[in-house]
């Protein structure tokens, strides 16, 4: 029987199929290779949970988010300032590994670091201080510094019984 001759060019190759990498949510990141992260909440931030990020050259992209003083972890407020380029006031932005930081200014900042230095005193603050500056603010700005203030103000038994999961005390 004659044999046919056939050309390896003549032979249709499979096509390379091409993996597509799924695009993660913004603010998401991954860490030993394809454990999925996402940020951390408001309410997380104010029951004094931190994230540790990835670095920059991780392979992670960069997420810039856009936000208030309010806002803007607690870890970070120690690189809040401001610098005068001319006579223009601005905020650098504020890096933390993959995350960076663009504050916004409100008419509310004044107020938001009066809270926060009242809050960094712990059991020397003054409550009606803070109730007061929580009444100026409440409802126009949003945030981990309101929400931990308001935990705050919270009676002894229910404050500790809220941040440390324990059974209120009558």
């Amino acid at each position: 029987m004659p044999q046919l001759k056939v050309d390896s060019e003549d032979i249709p190759l499979p096509k390379e199929q091409v993996v597509k990498k799924r695009k993660l949510p913004f603010g998401h990141f991954k860490v030993f290779g394809d454990v999925e992260c996402k940020p951390n909440t408001q309410d997380e931030f104010a029951d004094g949970w931190y994230q540790v990020l990835p670095r920059l050259d991780s392979g992670n992209p960069i997420h810039h988010w856009s936000v208030t003083l309010a806002q803007l972890p607690p870890h970070l407020w120690k690189k809040y300032r401001k610098d005068y380029e001319g006579n223009k006031v601005f905020y650098p932005v504020i890096k933390d590994n993959i995350y960076y930081y663009s504050i916004n200014e409100t008419k509310y900042d004044v107020l938001l670091l009066e809270l926060y230095g009242e809050l960094s005193k712990g059991l020397n603050s003054q409550n009606d201080k803070i109730k007061e500056l929580l009444e100026k603010i409440d409802g126009q700005v949003t945030g981990w510094l309101i929400t931990r203030a308001k935990k705050f103000l919270k009676p002894e038994s229910e404050k500790y019984a809220v941040d440390l999961e324990l059974p209120k005390m009558n």
